[in-house]
């Protein structure tokens, strides 16, 4: 609700206003155009600047995807003619050197066809060298590593297909009103609310880290649980190597390891500290050792926060489209307005 009035205000303001979110809804209802900081196509040797486009968000989403698709082609074909030019050079510097046969010309016409040969042959180097230095000049830089999710693992389905989780009358003195909800296996659940609703509060008594007040859960002894909660008391100390190995049961310690990333981590972070990445990085590793061993049911408190945008929106997506049971607590009007799983309502929302 503040999100949209704020977004009204901002549409009737007759000057200009300078917005920084993560709120895409947001972004979408108040914004008519966008600079993006993150590196954009650009030659080597120049300094890249922030690029700028007009539209909605949604626009932006759209216009950056293919605008990141033609750097990545432009990029490729370039390095490709390239390493072709560099060798029609390196070939046609060998025309004339020792060890090649003599021509078969008759003496007299010998030193004419030698001659046309040599200039036919110095035109196309000269030629060659300068769409070469052109091109090293005016090429584009490499586009940076980007992430890109490579989705949930899929795993085999619990057979029956009944209910898998279910809730009667569960509360939590002074955080969670009596609720009572049931999910089935393959279903998405999407719990909604205001801050202070007890929407983390009724995850955590979801997975059984948090004891009820009152009433009771069902849960299948065997069930595995994938519980993301919102802050995670981790080790800043260390890395995200050693967290995703020890969420694969191997050694944490050993550093030859190469542990499954699904495109959230990038190769660079994972010796790195978890105390200096940025929360969203963190962020990441956590989700990518929670599918390392796929839960038959994941648990997902505010899964977007502190993530990129692009991030969050292929998660939101691949959370919708896996085969497994999804109990998710957001109030991110984004993904709200596009789920088409069920929806739990608590307090007023």
């Amino acid at each position: 609700m503040r999100g949209r009035f704020l977004a009204g205000l901002l549409a009737d303001h007759p000057g200009p206003v300078l917005v920084a979110s993560h709120d895409r809804a947001f972004l979408d209802e108040a914004t008519r155009a966008q600079v993006d900081l993150d590196l954009a196509e650009s030659a080597v040797g120049t300094e890249p600047g922030a690029t700028a486009y007009t539209g909605t968000f949604t626009d932006y989403l759209l216009a950056r995807l293919d605008a990141r698709e033609r750097w990545e082609r432009r990029h490729r074909d370039e390095q490709e003619e390239l390493a072709r030019l560099r060798e029609v050079e390196k070939e046609s510097h060998q025309v004339g050197h020792e060890g090649r046969g003599p021509r078969t010309e008759a003496r007299g016409a010998k030193k004419f066809y030698s001659d046309r040969n040599a200039a036919v042959v110095s035109r196309r180097v000269r030629d060659t060298q300068r769409r070469l230095e052109t091109l090293e000049r005016e090429q584009v830089r490499k586009p940076p590593a980007e992430l890109h999710f490579t989705g949930i693992p899929s795993l085999p389905g619990r057979p029956g297909g009944g209910v898998l989780l279910a809730a009667s009358g569960v509360a939590v003195a002074g955080r969670l009103a009596p609720v009572s909800l049931a999910v089935s296996t393959g279903e998405k659940l999407l719990v909604t609310g205001a801050n202070g609703s007890g929407k983390s509060t009724l995850l955590s008594v979801l997975t059984g880290a948090l004891a009820p007040d009152a009433g009771t859960v069902q849960r299948p002894g065997a069930l595995r649980i994938g519980h993301l909660a919102q802050d995670e008391a981790l080790d800043p100390g260390a890395t995200a190597r050693s967290l995703l190995l020890a969420a694969a049961g191997r050694d944490p310690d050993d550093r030859d390891e190469a542990p499954e990333l699904f495109g959230l981590v990038l190769p660079r972070d994972l010796d790195r500290p978890l105390g200096l990445l940025s929360r969203g990085q963190v962020r990441r590793v956590e989700l990518a050792a929670l599918l390392i061993d796929p839960p038959e049911l994941l648990i997902l408190d505010e899964p977007t926060n502190h993530l990129a945008l692009d991030v969050a929106t292929r998660l939101e997506r691949e959370i919708q489209q896996w085969a497994g049971t999804v109990v998710i607590a957001s109030h991110d009007r984004w993904l709200r307005r596009r789920w088409t799983g069920e929806v739990l309502a608590l307090g007023d929302a």
